[in-house]
């Protein structure tokens, strides 16, 4: 297995030796086309290829000789050359790209640089790489951030002593998808593959959640308790709030509001009345300030206002994590959501914008929020939003700030 020169490649694969790079060369090797695996040490990648025809091995050097490829697929992220900095490498990839006249760059990265408090070594070097990279090859970089690799009977580099262990590990292997986001290696294997119709910005490839049981259920049995604990334990609150309300200002203390809930059908959003009885039914971003009360105020700031909607969580309109639902006139909010697929989901209490202090006022910037969290949810960063929400951080839509 070795290079020739002047020679055209349908793949160049960096990083090859790590564990995407051992499970994605021979995933792409049985779909077809001629393949360049690339390491600092070629000879680790002998005895991982041995046999396999259609992979060639090189270092990184070679890159810079008279070689060709139409798609490199980059899992390096300036981890392998120690010899320069994340960002020194990723400009040296993106310039033997560049002289290659290659037509597509897969840069793949963890799902992890996409978390702006993740400080680790690994999400900084990829947020770099990536950052760098953007600069030399421009709308040719197809970043794609993944999940926990795994393929049939192998479950991962961490959960290696589950591998070998049949039914056993199946079954754990599907509680740990319900908890962290998974990426399969033939779904990866075949979006590389595939045509070049990029994934929708941040470009985040992994398993659908929804398709497991084990989180839908748990995620309903978790929504039925917070509802009944609502409106059991929470019923003085609720009367007290309730009477507020009323005495605040006139008309009744729930509001009641048509939204568009999962695959776009109305549903009936209830809350707790927080703005004046005859103010426009809009987006609260377009009200003015003046429309809310004085209980209105209190109740925003402390999200008390939302407690009715448990109702809706009993009739399993809504869920606790989600993206936040709109009303019928956001048209702009709607097509953008439309176009990255998140009316798939319920639409939640709380969620992955909220926390992020992305409300309804920036709409293309809150469907790819929408969008980044229907491609990670799990339980534990929905656990990570309640908490976080419950500690006060995030708000509901912000009013205007001169008076209506």
């Amino acid at each position: 297995m070795t290079i020739e020169t002047s020679n055209r490649y349908d793949f160049i694969v960096t990083g090859a030796s790590g564990d995407v790079g051992r499970h994605l060369v021979p995933a792409l090797a049985r779909r077809g086309g001629r393949i360049l695996a690339v390491d600092p040490n070629p000879d680790s990648l002998r005895t991982l290829y041995e046999g396999v025809t259609s992979v060639a091995i090189a270092d990184y050097e070679a890159l810079a000789d008279e070689i060709d490829c139409d798609t490199l697929i980059h899992l390096a992220a300036g981890h392998d050359d120690q010899a320069r900095s994340p960002d020194d490498f990723a400009a040296w990839i993106g310039e033997q790209f560049n002289r290659m006249n290659g037509r597509r760059f897969i840069n793949i990265a963890s799902i992890r640089s996409l978390d702006d408090d993740d400080n680790s070594p690994q999400a900084v070097s990829e947020a770099v790489a990536q950052r760098r990279i953007a600069e030399f090859v421009g709308d040719r970089l197809d970043q794609v951030h993944i999940g926990h690799l795994h393929s049939k009977g192998y479950y991962g580099e961490k959960l290696g002593f589950l591998n070998g262990t049949g039914a056993i590990g199946a079954m754990a292997f599907a509680l740990f998808k319900a908890l962290k986001p998974t990426t399969s290696v033939p779904s990866l294997a075949d979006y590389a593959a595939g045509a070049a119709n990029m994934l929708p910005v941040p470009g985040i490839l992994t398993d659908d959640l929804l398709r497991s049981r084990i989180y839908r259920t748990v995620t309903r049995m978790l929504d039925i308790a917070v509802a009944v604990g609502i409106l059991l334990v929470l019923m003085p609150l609720l009367a007290i709030l309730w009477v507020a309300i009323r005495a605040d200002s006139p008309g009744p203390a729930i509001f009641k509001q048509s939204r568009i809930g999962k695959a776009q059908a109305a549903f009936t959003l209830y809350k707790f009345r927080t703005m004046k009885r005859d103010t426009a039914n809009v987006g609260t971003h377009e009200v003015g300030v003046s429309a809310v009360t004085k209980i209105g105020k209190f109740l925003r700031a402390t999200k008390l206002d939302e407690l009715p909607q448990a109702i809706n969580l009993l009739r399993g309109e809504m869920t606790l994590v989600g993206p936040r639902p709109c009303l019928f006139s956001q048209r702009e909010l709607i097509d953008a959501r439309e176009a990255v697929g998140v009316f798939s989901l319920k639409p939640g209490i709380t969620g992955y914008a909220q926390i992020r202090e992305i409300d309804m006022s920036r709409p293309q910037e809150l469907a790819v929020s929408d969008y980044t969290y229907m491609k990670l949810q799990s339980l534990a960063l929905n656990l990570r939003i309640i908490i976080q929400t419950g500690l006060g951080r995030g708000s509901g839509d912000r009013v205007v700030t001169t008076p209506a």
